[in-house]
């Protein structure tokens, strides 16, 4: 079974993002709010290893400063690196492929609370 249809049996929902190979949707996080993910459709595999790129928005990627902030800030974390992609600043990490429902949907919950954990701290709250 594929990662996408893994997280579909555990509960989230997305859907084709655009004319591209990602998936996007939205987890929920404290104060009934959600945080916005993306999720490649195909593994990208290497040396026998399957794997998901992930991606969760911190907020818009127009500001230099606001880069710089979460660049600095993601090096208190163990897990995720910061990218920019369709205009925002994301958190990204690789899912394994052979991880359970419950597993992967485990490092979605913590992309997404990373995610909005710097969303509070370079933008003070919301960046939508």
């Amino acid at each position: 079974m594929s990662l996408p249809d893994k997280l579909r049996a555990a509960g989230l929902n997305f859907e084709k993002f655009q004319d591209t190979k990602w998936l996007r949707g939205n987890f929920s996080v404290a104060d009934d709010r959600t945080q916005g993910f993306f999720l490649y459709s195909e593994a990208d595999e290497l040396a026998g290893h399957s794997e998901y790129d992930f991606l969760s928005a911190v907020g818009p990627a127009d500001d230099a400063a606001n880069v710089k902030k979460a660049c600095e800030e993601i090096t208190d974390y163990q897990r995720g690196a910061i990218v920019i992609a369709w205009g925002q600043i994301c958190v990204k990490i690789e899912i394994p492929e052979d991880l359970d429902a419950m597993a992967a949907k485990a490092h979605v919950f913590l992309v997404c609370q990373t995610a909005d954990i710097l969303e509070k701290k370079i933008f003070g709250g919301d960046a939508r």
